[in-house]
């Protein structure tokens, strides 16, 4: 019967996990209860039990969470909406000077565009910065 009660942690634990995330904390108290949920099955021995929980709880903390991490960080860089328009390659379509804006094409959309150079129309420039809905492009 004990493998039941560790069995319920298990469900507990996760759905403490879903409910308060904490970077996998009570994922990796999940994972060390259902070891000792399956000692507890093979094994007739509640002091074993108690040491395969913590055991396995400790060791996938310290092996998951680095991973998770790690993961973590790279999704962060990722740039969306209009920050990833920066770097981008545009094409102009009506003249920009340093005192008049105007009009570049990026990804199909028309972006209003300013420039500290003159650019002719058709030429293709790189965005530097946005600011607002007003692109800042370079040669």
């Amino acid at each position: 019967m004990d493998w039941l009660i560790w069995l319920i942690m298990v469900f507990i634990f996760i759905i403490l996990e879903l409910a308060a995330p904490s970077m996998l904390f009570f994922t990796s108290l999940a994972i060390g209860a259902l070891l000792a949920a399956i000692v507890s099955v093979l094994y007739q021995g509640e002091v074993f039990e108690y040491i395969v929980f913590a055991v396995g709880a400790v060791l996938s903390l310290f092996t998951i969470r680095p991973l998770f991490k790690k993961a973590m960080a790279k999704t962060q860089n990722l740039k969306t909406n209009v920050d990833a328009l920066v770097g981008k390659l545009a094409l102009v379509t009506e003249d920009i000077s340093a005192f008049k804006d105007g009009f570049v094409k990026v990804d199909g959309e028309i972006w209003l565009a300013e420039s500290e150079t003159e650019i002719p129309k058709g030429a293709t420039v790189q965005i530097v910065s946005i600011s607002g809905t007003k692109l800042k492009v370079a040669k």
